[in-house]
């Protein structure tokens, strides 16, 4: 793989972003629904398209050191995202890291986890959390790897709060 990680432009990426992000939510949405019984639809209050269509300006927003996402290419082709926020003084919080069904397997996860880590201590982040859902094993092993360990939800989750009692939420500390 060649990855590529390109800053988002909303203009330019609105698109392709809006599907990745789809495909991501719907496949928190399959998951949820086994694991819960319930419908992320209705606990988002939004069809997922809505959902995305609302989200992606503030999944986006903030230039570095206050956040960047990034939009992953391998040559031409876009295989996923990922990105980073800060949610409190010193602390930064891991988003929405997807990579396309076809491109998964080759360490492209693992390499978007990296930047954002490595974008987090050059940011001057001292810890960073993120949350992850109960049927994302193969994300809890990159996650536990680099470090994060479990934690009780903290503020700002976008997680629906019927979910908290089974969902990851994990830490980080970058010092």
């Amino acid at each position: 793989m060649n990855l590529q990680f390109e800053g988002v432009d909303l203009v330019r990426d609105r698109e392709v972003l809006a599907r990745f992000n789809i495909a991501y939510l719907n496949w928190v949405a399959a998951g949820v629904q086994e694991r819960f019984s319930l419908s992320l639809a209705a606990l988002l209050g939004a069809t997922i398209p809505v959902y995305v269509d609302g989200a992606l300006d503030k999944l986006c927003e903030g230039t570095p050191p206050a956040g960047v996402f990034y939009l992953v290419r391998d040559g031409n082709t876009a295989i996923g995202m990922g990105g980073l926020r800060q949610v409190s003084e010193g602390v930064g919080e891991i988003k929405r890291i997807y990579i396309s069904e076809a491109a998964r397997g080759g360490g492209a996860g693992a390499a978007i986890l990296d930047r954002l880590v490595q974008d987090a201590r050059e940011f001057g982040y001292r810890e960073l959390v993120l949350d992850t859902g109960p049927f994302m094993t193969s994300a809890h092993r990159l996650y536990e790897a680099a470090g994060f360990v479990d934690i009780p939800p903290y503020p700002g989750a976008e997680v629906p709060d019927a979910l908290h009692h089974d969902w990851r939420f994990m830490r980080c500390l970058l010092t």
